[in-house]
Protein backbone atom coordinates (compact mmCIF):
# COMPACT_ATOMS: atom_id res chain seq x y z
CA UNK A 1 0.00 0.00 0.00
CA UNK A 2 1.75 3.56 -0.93
CA UNK A 3 2.05 5.73 1.95
CA UNK A 4 -0.85 8.37 0.54
CA UNK A 5 -3.07 5.32 1.64
CA UNK A 6 -2.49 5.60 4.61
CA UNK A 7 -5.01 7.22 7.52
CA UNK A 8 -2.91 9.06 10.24
CA UNK A 9 -4.00 10.93 12.99
CA UNK A 10 -2.93 12.33 16.25
CA UNK A 11 -5.47 11.23 18.87
CA UNK A 12 -3.58 12.11 22.56
CA UNK A 13 -4.56 15.61 21.63
CA UNK A 14 -7.07 16.07 24.58
CA UNK A 15 -4.77 15.85 27.20
CA UNK A 16 -1.86 18.13 25.62
CA UNK A 17 0.29 17.93 28.88
CA UNK A 18 0.91 14.32 28.41
CA UNK A 19 0.64 13.82 24.59
CA UNK A 20 3.89 13.97 23.63
CA UNK A 21 5.51 11.22 26.20
CA UNK A 22 2.22 9.14 25.23
CA UNK A 23 3.04 9.29 21.07
CA UNK A 24 7.00 7.85 22.42
CA UNK A 25 5.64 5.73 24.78
CA UNK A 26 3.42 3.72 22.84
CA UNK A 27 5.69 3.86 19.81
CA UNK A 28 8.34 2.78 22.14
CA UNK A 29 6.65 -0.48 24.02
CA UNK A 30 4.94 -1.85 20.64
CA UNK A 31 7.65 -1.70 19.48
CA UNK A 32 9.79 -3.70 22.41
CA UNK A 33 6.81 -6.27 22.84
CA UNK A 34 6.47 -6.85 19.69
CA UNK A 35 7.99 -9.96 19.33
CA UNK A 36 6.02 -11.00 22.55
CA UNK A 37 3.24 -13.43 23.06
CA UNK A 38 1.49 -16.72 24.72
CA UNK A 39 0.02 -19.40 23.41
CA UNK A 40 -3.20 -20.59 25.30
CA UNK A 41 -2.02 -22.83 28.00
CA UNK A 42 1.19 -22.32 27.57
CA UNK A 43 3.32 -21.02 30.81
CA UNK A 44 5.04 -18.01 31.02
CA UNK A 45 4.39 -14.05 31.40
CA UNK A 46 6.14 -10.95 30.69
CA UNK A 47 7.95 -9.00 33.38
CA UNK A 48 8.82 -5.13 32.37
CA UNK A 49 10.98 -3.41 34.99
CA UNK A 50 10.03 0.13 34.42
CA UNK A 51 13.96 1.78 35.55
CA UNK A 52 12.71 4.77 37.23
CA UNK A 53 9.17 7.22 38.05
CA UNK A 54 9.85 9.80 35.39
CA UNK A 55 7.06 11.08 33.14
CA UNK A 56 8.17 9.73 30.35
CA UNK A 57 8.63 6.35 31.92
CA UNK A 58 5.53 6.32 33.64
CA UNK A 59 3.96 6.70 30.30
CA UNK A 60 5.72 3.74 29.27
CA UNK A 61 4.30 1.99 32.36
CA UNK A 62 0.48 3.43 30.99
CA UNK A 63 1.37 1.76 27.83
CA UNK A 64 2.60 -1.50 28.63
CA UNK A 65 -0.61 -1.81 30.66
CA UNK A 66 -2.91 -0.93 27.67
CA UNK A 67 -0.83 -3.63 25.58
CA UNK A 68 0.45 -6.34 27.06
CA UNK A 69 -2.73 -8.61 27.20
CA UNK A 70 -2.17 -12.22 25.99
CA UNK A 71 -3.77 -15.39 25.36
CA UNK A 72 -2.29 -18.02 28.39
CA UNK A 73 -3.59 -15.82 31.08
CA UNK A 74 -6.27 -17.61 32.96
CA UNK A 75 -8.99 -16.08 34.90
CA UNK A 76 -10.24 -19.36 36.31
CA UNK A 77 -9.42 -23.25 36.45
CA UNK A 78 -11.43 -26.13 35.12
CA UNK A 79 -12.76 -26.35 38.56
CA UNK A 80 -14.20 -22.71 38.00
CA UNK A 81 -11.83 -21.41 40.56
CA UNK A 82 -10.41 -17.99 40.17
CA UNK A 83 -6.55 -18.63 39.61
CA UNK A 84 -5.38 -15.01 37.84
CA UNK A 85 -2.54 -16.97 36.46
CA UNK A 86 0.35 -15.52 33.94
CA UNK A 87 -0.35 -12.18 34.44
CA UNK A 88 1.68 -9.75 33.16
CA UNK A 89 3.86 -8.01 35.89
CA UNK A 90 4.75 -4.19 35.43
CA UNK A 91 7.96 -3.65 38.05
CA UNK A 92 8.20 -0.05 38.52
CA UNK A 93 11.11 1.19 40.25
CA UNK A 94 10.62 4.47 42.37
CA UNK A 95 12.53 6.96 44.78
CA UNK A 96 9.45 8.50 45.65
CA UNK A 97 7.51 7.97 48.79
CA UNK A 98 4.51 5.39 49.26
CA UNK A 99 1.76 8.67 49.10
CA UNK A 100 3.67 10.64 46.48
CA UNK A 101 3.96 7.43 44.21
CA UNK A 102 0.09 6.48 44.28
CA UNK A 103 -0.74 9.95 44.47
CA UNK A 104 0.97 10.21 40.85
CA UNK A 105 -0.34 7.28 39.32
CA UNK A 106 -3.93 7.90 39.76
CA UNK A 107 -4.04 10.74 37.85
CA UNK A 108 -5.13 10.47 34.28
CA UNK A 109 -2.13 10.76 32.74
CA UNK A 110 -0.62 7.49 34.05
CA UNK A 111 -2.77 4.41 35.57
CA UNK A 112 -6.11 6.24 36.17
CA UNK A 113 -8.52 3.77 38.43
CA UNK A 114 -6.66 1.05 37.00
CA UNK A 115 -4.85 0.50 40.85
CA UNK A 116 -8.18 0.44 42.12
CA UNK A 117 -8.66 -3.09 40.66
CA UNK A 118 -5.64 -4.40 40.26
CA UNK A 119 -3.29 -6.50 41.86
CA UNK A 120 -0.15 -4.28 43.06
CA UNK A 121 2.50 -4.15 45.63
CA UNK A 122 3.60 -1.24 47.35
CA UNK A 123 6.92 -1.51 48.85
CA UNK A 124 6.04 -5.51 49.68
CA UNK A 125 2.55 -4.31 51.01
CA UNK A 126 0.22 -6.54 48.86
CA UNK A 127 -3.32 -5.00 47.71
CA UNK A 128 -6.29 -6.35 45.68
CA UNK A 129 -4.44 -10.20 46.13
CA UNK A 130 -7.59 -11.73 44.42
CA UNK A 131 -7.59 -9.44 41.79
CA UNK A 132 -9.44 -11.00 38.57
CA UNK A 133 -7.21 -8.69 36.07
CA UNK A 134 -4.09 -9.69 34.03
CA UNK A 135 -2.60 -7.10 34.99
CA UNK A 136 -0.18 -6.68 38.40
CA UNK A 137 2.26 -3.74 39.47
CA UNK A 138 4.98 -3.98 42.15
CA UNK A 139 6.10 -0.64 43.08
CA UNK A 140 9.82 -1.07 44.69
CA UNK A 141 12.36 0.72 45.74
CA UNK A 142 15.07 -1.38 43.97
CA UNK A 143 15.32 -3.11 40.54
CA UNK A 144 14.57 -7.05 41.26
CA UNK A 145 17.13 -9.14 39.53
CA UNK A 146 15.31 -11.27 36.69
CA UNK A 147 17.32 -12.19 33.53
CA UNK A 148 13.75 -13.02 31.62
CA UNK A 149 12.59 -9.28 32.52
CA UNK A 150 12.18 -6.58 29.63
CA UNK A 151 13.83 -3.51 31.17
CA UNK A 152 12.76 0.28 29.90
CA UNK A 153 15.46 3.03 30.94
CA UNK A 154 15.13 6.46 29.67
CA UNK A 155 18.12 6.42 27.96
CA UNK A 156 16.65 3.48 26.31
CA UNK A 157 13.31 5.26 25.07
CA UNK A 158 15.54 8.53 23.98
CA UNK A 159 17.73 6.33 21.69
CA UNK A 160 14.87 5.32 20.42
CA UNK A 161 13.07 8.11 19.70
CA UNK A 162 16.67 9.66 18.18
CA UNK A 163 16.44 6.70 15.20
CA UNK A 164 12.87 6.58 14.88
CA UNK A 165 10.72 8.42 12.03
CA UNK A 166 9.05 11.41 13.76
CA UNK A 167 5.58 11.12 11.80
CA UNK A 168 5.77 7.06 12.74
CA UNK A 169 5.83 8.02 16.54
CA UNK A 170 4.15 11.57 16.95
CA UNK A 171 1.30 10.36 14.72
CA UNK A 172 -1.14 6.74 14.45
CA UNK A 173 -2.26 5.06 11.81
CA UNK A 174 -5.59 4.35 12.37
CA UNK A 175 -7.25 1.57 9.95
CA UNK A 176 -7.07 -0.85 12.23
CA UNK A 177 -8.70 1.06 14.71
CA UNK A 178 -11.45 2.20 11.60
CA UNK A 179 -12.24 -1.16 10.70
CA UNK A 180 -12.58 -2.41 14.44
CA UNK A 181 -14.67 0.50 14.91
CA UNK A 182 -16.86 -1.04 11.82
CA UNK A 183 -16.85 -4.61 13.14
CA UNK A 184 -18.24 -3.98 16.57
CA UNK A 185 -20.66 -1.57 15.15
CA UNK A 186 -22.15 -4.33 12.90
CA UNK A 187 -22.08 -6.71 16.37
CA UNK A 188 -24.35 -4.10 17.83
CA UNK A 189 -27.25 -4.04 14.27
CA UNK A 190 -26.89 -7.97 14.35
CA UNK A 191 -29.11 -9.15 17.19
CA UNK A 192 -29.87 -12.35 16.52
CA UNK A 193 -26.51 -13.89 16.90
CA UNK A 194 -26.82 -16.22 19.70
CA UNK A 195 -24.64 -15.34 22.94
CA UNK A 196 -24.96 -17.92 25.13
CA UNK A 197 -22.95 -20.29 23.97
CA UNK A 198 -19.79 -18.57 23.80
CA UNK A 199 -17.61 -21.42 22.20
CA UNK A 200 -20.20 -21.75 19.45
CA UNK A 201 -17.75 -19.17 17.25
CA UNK A 202 -18.51 -20.72 14.50
CA UNK A 203 -21.68 -18.79 14.07
CA UNK A 204 -19.99 -15.44 14.40
CA UNK A 205 -17.18 -16.56 11.73
CA UNK A 206 -20.13 -17.68 9.66
CA UNK A 207 -21.66 -14.08 10.48
CA UNK A 208 -18.08 -12.44 9.78
CA UNK A 209 -17.93 -14.15 6.55
CA UNK A 210 -21.85 -13.14 5.21
CA UNK A 211 -21.45 -9.34 6.09
CA UNK A 212 -17.67 -8.45 6.11
CA UNK A 213 -18.21 -6.60 2.52
CA UNK A 214 -20.16 -3.80 5.15
CA UNK A 215 -16.97 -3.76 6.90
CA UNK A 216 -13.79 -4.32 5.00
CA UNK A 217 -15.08 -3.17 1.30
CA UNK A 218 -14.67 0.21 1.24
CA UNK A 219 -10.94 1.95 2.39
CA UNK A 220 -10.76 3.09 5.89
CA UNK A 221 -11.02 7.10 6.49
CA UNK A 222 -10.41 9.15 9.37
CA UNK A 223 -11.75 7.23 12.93
CA UNK A 224 -12.57 10.96 14.21
CA UNK A 225 -12.58 14.92 12.67
CA UNK A 226 -9.53 16.07 14.19
CA UNK A 227 -10.60 18.72 16.21
CA UNK A 228 -12.72 15.52 17.73
CA UNK A 229 -9.58 14.47 18.91
CA UNK A 230 -9.40 17.32 21.81
CA UNK A 231 -12.66 16.94 23.44
CA UNK A 232 -11.80 13.88 25.85
CA UNK A 233 -15.33 12.54 25.62
CA UNK A 234 -15.20 12.04 21.70
CA UNK A 235 -11.50 10.97 22.08
CA UNK A 236 -12.50 8.15 24.95
CA UNK A 237 -14.49 6.44 22.34
CA UNK A 238 -12.05 6.59 19.28
CA UNK A 239 -9.24 6.01 21.56
CA UNK A 240 -10.68 2.44 22.58
CA UNK A 241 -10.58 1.58 19.00
CA UNK A 242 -6.55 2.46 18.84
CA UNK A 243 -5.90 0.59 22.10
CA UNK A 244 -7.65 -2.37 21.03
CA UNK A 245 -6.47 -2.80 17.33
CA UNK A 246 -2.73 -2.26 18.89
CA UNK A 247 -3.28 -5.90 20.29
CA UNK A 248 -4.40 -7.08 16.92
CA UNK A 249 -0.64 -8.02 16.13
CA UNK A 250 0.61 -10.07 19.45
CA UNK A 251 -2.92 -12.14 19.15
CA UNK A 252 -1.88 -13.30 15.26
CA UNK A 253 1.51 -14.08 16.51
CA UNK A 254 0.02 -16.40 19.11
CA UNK A 255 -2.24 -18.38 16.75
CA UNK A 256 0.31 -18.30 13.90
CA UNK A 257 2.64 -20.13 16.74
CA UNK A 258 0.16 -23.42 16.85
CA UNK A 259 0.64 -23.71 13.20
CA UNK A 260 3.67 -23.82 11.28
CA UNK A 261 2.53 -23.35 8.21
CA UNK A 262 -0.28 -20.57 9.20
CA UNK A 263 0.59 -18.40 5.99
CA UNK A 264 -0.39 -20.88 3.84
CA UNK A 265 -3.92 -21.97 5.53
CA UNK A 266 -6.52 -21.07 3.41
CA UNK A 267 -9.00 -18.59 4.32
CA UNK A 268 -12.00 -21.30 5.97
CA UNK A 269 -9.16 -23.27 7.89
CA UNK A 270 -7.59 -20.30 9.45
CA UNK A 271 -11.15 -18.91 11.07
CA UNK A 272 -11.26 -22.30 12.27
CA UNK A 273 -8.37 -22.00 13.93
CA UNK A 274 -9.05 -18.85 15.16
CA UNK A 275 -12.42 -20.13 16.27
CA UNK A 276 -10.67 -22.88 18.01
CA UNK A 277 -9.01 -20.16 20.46
CA UNK A 278 -12.25 -18.30 20.84
CA UNK A 279 -12.58 -18.43 24.60
CA UNK A 280 -9.07 -17.30 25.26
CA UNK A 281 -9.10 -14.66 22.74
CA UNK A 282 -12.34 -13.49 24.03
CA UNK A 283 -10.88 -13.67 27.79
CA UNK A 284 -8.11 -11.92 27.21
CA UNK A 285 -10.10 -9.06 25.14
CA UNK A 286 -12.31 -8.41 28.17
CA UNK A 287 -9.17 -7.89 30.18
CA UNK A 288 -7.57 -5.34 27.69
CA UNK A 289 -11.22 -3.89 27.76
CA UNK A 290 -11.72 -3.61 31.21
CA UNK A 291 -7.75 -2.20 31.80
CA UNK A 292 -8.26 0.75 29.26
CA UNK A 293 -11.52 1.58 31.02
CA UNK A 294 -10.46 2.21 34.04
CA UNK A 295 -7.15 4.17 32.54
CA UNK A 296 -9.28 6.22 30.98
CA UNK A 297 -10.82 7.31 34.09
CA UNK A 298 -13.84 5.04 34.47
CA UNK A 299 -14.92 2.92 37.49
CA UNK A 300 -17.10 -0.32 38.69
CA UNK A 301 -19.95 -0.03 39.64
CA UNK A 302 -20.62 0.10 43.41
CA UNK A 303 -23.00 -2.00 45.09
CA UNK A 304 -25.70 0.92 45.06
CA UNK A 305 -25.25 1.15 41.10
CA UNK A 306 -24.91 -2.73 41.05
CA UNK A 307 -28.59 -3.06 42.75
CA UNK A 308 -29.94 -0.34 40.50
CA UNK A 309 -28.82 -2.28 37.56
CA UNK A 310 -30.19 -5.37 38.38
CA UNK A 311 -33.86 -3.77 39.41
CA UNK A 312 -34.17 -2.41 35.93
CA UNK A 313 -35.37 -3.85 32.79
CA UNK A 314 -35.20 -3.10 28.78
CA UNK A 315 -34.72 0.39 27.96
CA UNK A 316 -34.68 1.65 31.89
CA UNK A 317 -31.95 -0.60 32.01
CA UNK A 318 -29.93 0.82 29.21
CA UNK A 319 -30.59 4.20 30.12
CA UNK A 320 -29.24 3.81 33.10
CA UNK A 321 -26.30 2.07 32.29
CA UNK A 322 -25.85 4.84 29.50
CA UNK A 323 -26.05 7.98 32.19
CA UNK A 324 -23.46 6.29 33.97
CA UNK A 325 -20.78 6.11 31.54
CA UNK A 326 -21.55 9.54 30.73
CA UNK A 327 -21.36 11.20 33.46
CA UNK A 328 -18.76 14.19 33.52
CA UNK A 329 -17.77 13.11 37.05
CA UNK A 330 -16.43 9.73 38.15
CA UNK A 331 -17.82 7.59 35.10
CA UNK A 332 -18.84 3.76 35.55
CA UNK A 333 -19.02 1.15 33.49
CA UNK A 334 -21.50 -1.83 34.23
CA UNK A 335 -18.90 -4.43 32.19
CA UNK A 336 -15.46 -3.57 34.32
CA UNK A 337 -16.00 -6.79 36.18
CA UNK A 338 -14.30 -10.67 35.75
CA UNK A 339 -15.37 -12.18 32.36
CA UNK A 340 -17.00 -14.57 34.25
CA UNK A 341 -18.83 -12.48 36.09
CA UNK A 342 -19.83 -10.22 32.71
CA UNK A 343 -21.42 -14.22 32.32
CA UNK A 344 -23.92 -13.62 34.44
CA UNK A 345 -24.72 -9.28 34.81
CA UNK A 346 -24.65 -8.67 30.76
CA UNK A 347 -24.34 -11.65 28.64
CA UNK A 348 -25.52 -9.87 25.84
CA UNK A 349 -22.23 -8.04 25.76
CA UNK A 350 -20.20 -11.24 25.28
CA UNK A 351 -20.24 -11.40 21.45
CA UNK A 352 -18.54 -8.02 21.31
CA UNK A 353 -15.30 -9.53 22.46
CA UNK A 354 -15.56 -12.85 19.81
CA UNK A 355 -16.71 -10.83 16.94
CA UNK A 356 -13.91 -8.56 17.06
CA UNK A 357 -11.44 -11.34 17.76
CA UNK A 358 -12.27 -13.61 15.22
CA UNK A 359 -12.28 -10.25 12.69
CA UNK A 360 -8.29 -9.72 13.26
CA UNK A 361 -7.32 -12.24 10.24
CA UNK A 362 -9.47 -10.36 8.10
CA UNK A 363 -8.62 -6.99 9.29
CA UNK A 364 -4.82 -7.35 9.27
CA UNK A 365 -5.19 -9.83 5.54
CA UNK A 366 -7.24 -6.39 4.46
CA UNK A 367 -4.31 -4.30 5.39
CA UNK A 368 -1.08 -6.31 3.46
Amino acid sequence: MSRKEIIRERPFEYLTASAENWYIARAYVLDKLRDVAFTPGSDGHLHVIVAGDSPLLLSTARQTALSAHYLNFEEENALGERVSRNRTVITLVTGKKADDILRELFREEYLGQLLSVCRYSLFGELHNPDSYLDIEVDLVEKAPEDPGAITFTEEDVKAFLASADPEEVFSIDTRKAVFANRVYSLGAVIDNIPYEDINGAGRYSRALGTFQYRVLGNAAGARLVSDRWKNRSTARNGLSNVICSDCFESRELAIRRQCSNYDKLDRKTRAALWERNSYALSVSEHCRWTTEKLILGFRAFGLDERCRYESLFGSARASFCRQAKNAAESPSHVDICSYRHLRLTDPASLKYDTFLMLAIPLILEKLK
